[in-house]
């Protein structure tokens, strides 16, 4: 059995099948979750909080040290406020999260903010790498969080927090699930051969 996240499933899911085996030897060495290593989860809960008016955003840069955050947070930030000044009449509330399994893969889907916009409910996926998503990222994104989250009446989104966008879903134009199983299957053979050529070492 895997437990791994939506970013993580999402990266395997795109990644073109020659280096899909690298993509599964590099989460199964990565082992637990460790937040040192997660670049930008300060900046994630600054976001969480300062709409729960916990907090500012710029508090997070406080606390930082490291000189890679001190030169991307700020940008993110700028960017962030941005994205807010586009939308006046927001305000927040807790997202729905649940866990995709199929396989023995298991897949957290953890939306990071809850959004009301203009009277519209978004549950939104905060995207903080420079390059804008694609079209295949985007698709996977928005249909792991159809089929998994619980509830109705909100749209599934993501904030595109270098360019300052919300982004949401077209109208499907096939049924994502067989492909999404059949990338889970093809996960699961990989990581059963990497955990076991791992194991027998």
């Amino acid at each position: 059995m895997a437990d791994i996240s939506l970013t993580d499933f999402v990266d395997f899911t795109i990644t073109l099948p020659p280096s899909q085996l690298t993509k599964v030897r590099q989460l199964a060495m990565r082992g637990s979750y460790d937040p040192r290593f997660d670049f930008w989860k300060q900046l994630r809960e600054e976001i969480r909080n300062s709409h729960q008016k916990k907090t500012k955003l710029d508090d997070v840069l406080l606390s930082l040290t490291d000189p890679k955050k001190l030169k991307r947070y700020p940008l993110a930030i700028r960017a962030y406020k941005k994205f807010l000044a586009k939308h006046k009449n927001l305000r927040s509330f807790a997202p729905p999260s649940a866990t995709w399994s199929y396989d023995g893969l298991n897949v957290r889907v953890n939306p990071e903010l809850g959004l009301e916009i203009d009277g519209k409910k978004y549950v939104v996926k905060l995207y903080f790498k420079e390059d804008k998503p694609t079209k295949h990222r985007l698709k996977v994104v928005f249909e792991m969080m159809r089929i998994t989250l619980p509830g109705a009446g909100w749209i599934p989104a993501v904030v595109d927090v270098s360019n300052g966008r919300l982004i949401t879903p077209k109208p499907l134009e096939e049924n994502l699930l067989p492909l999404l199983q059949a990338q889970a299957l093809a996960f699961m053979h990989l990581w059963k051969a990497v955990t076991g050529s791992a194991a027998t070492a």
